[in-house]
């Protein structure tokens, strides 16, 4: 045999060695950096919402659906819609934890004026805050339930109330907390009726939502319109890909095609931004 066949593959297989050592040694810190800044951040915020999910079953959840997104992508749209499914997949148990924790803090928001208004009741029949705020986390529905259940908690080990309700507002980071906090600190330090308090901030809460709820009505459109701005140009896109594939792929295969792209991209993002800030009103 030559000498120089042998030389060939000799270093073909060193080279192919090497190779799969570097993959697997890169993906693994890869898949470490991806477990310990995205995967443990959400298996804490959801921990923080009362939901218990192992680290590892969200790692092998977020990389299942990865290889079924990206794959269907690949089917339909080539590299790009491969690139795509990756992207969709890896970020699915942020978004998950993201919109899972504004509905929990949105039924939250809506539950309190009654429960103040509850508490305001039980201390006029002569039981005092603490006692309000364990009926409170007996007889309300969750999450409002679980929040006061947990100051019932800390409370028995020998927390201050304030502290409790300071870090409740914290975590769920919520300002209508900070108002009942304030509320009770002033009523706790100099004195007055708590009750009346109580009803005064729980009309105002009302007042507050239904002023919201009338201008997310009317911001409606609005929103419609930033959800249209953001999806069509994709969806024409993809579209055009799927029928034109040559043609289309000069836009990733050429340097003008990724300048076209990124001022896409950047006038896109603009307009996205300025709807948001128009139609997101604070009250």
């Amino acid at each position: 045999m030559d000498i120089r066949l042998i030389v060939l593959i000799f270093a073909a297989f060193v080279l192919g060695l090497t190779f799969f050592y570097l993959i697997g040694k890169y993906s693994y810190s890869l898949f470490g950096l991806y477990e310990s800044r995205v995967i443990n951040n959400v298996e804490h915020k959801l921990r923080l919402s009362f939901i218990s999910a192992s680290p590892r079953f969200l790692l092998l959840s977020s990389l299942l659906l990865t290889c079924f997104l990206s794959l269907i992508g690949f089917i339909f749209l080539g590299p790009v819609g491969a690139v795509l499914g990756i992207l969709m997949g890896l970020s699915a148990p942020w978004v998950y934890q993201f919109i899972y924790r504004k509905q929990r803090l949105n039924k939250f928001v809506y539950q309190l004026p009654d429960a103040l208004a509850s508490l305001a009741a039980a201390m006029r029949a002569g039981g005092s805050l603490n006692k309000g705020i364990e009926m409170l986390a007996q007889r309300q529905p969750a999450p409002l339930s679980q929040e006061f259940g947990l100051i019932v908690a800390e409370n028995r080990v020998g927390r201050d109330l304030e502290d409790s309700l300071r870090d409740m507002g914290k975590r769920l980071n919520c300002p209508e907390l900070d108002l009942l906090t304030t509320a009770i600190v002033i009523a706790r330090g100099v004195g007055g009726n708590l009750a009346d308090t109580l009803d005064s901030l729980a009309d105002t809460l009302r007042e507050k939502a239904q002023v919201e709820g009338k201008i997310k009505a009317l911001t409606a459109m609005g929103r419609m319109q930033g959800w249209v701005i953001s999806l069509l140009p994709v969806g024409v896109g993809a579209v055009l890909f799927s029928l034109e594939p040559e043609k289309m792929s000069v836009l990733f295969t050429e340097v003008w095609g990724w300048a076209v792209l990124g001022v896409m991209s950047c006038m896109m993002a603009l307009a996205i931004w300025l709807i948001y800030k128009i139609v997101n009103i604070d009250v």
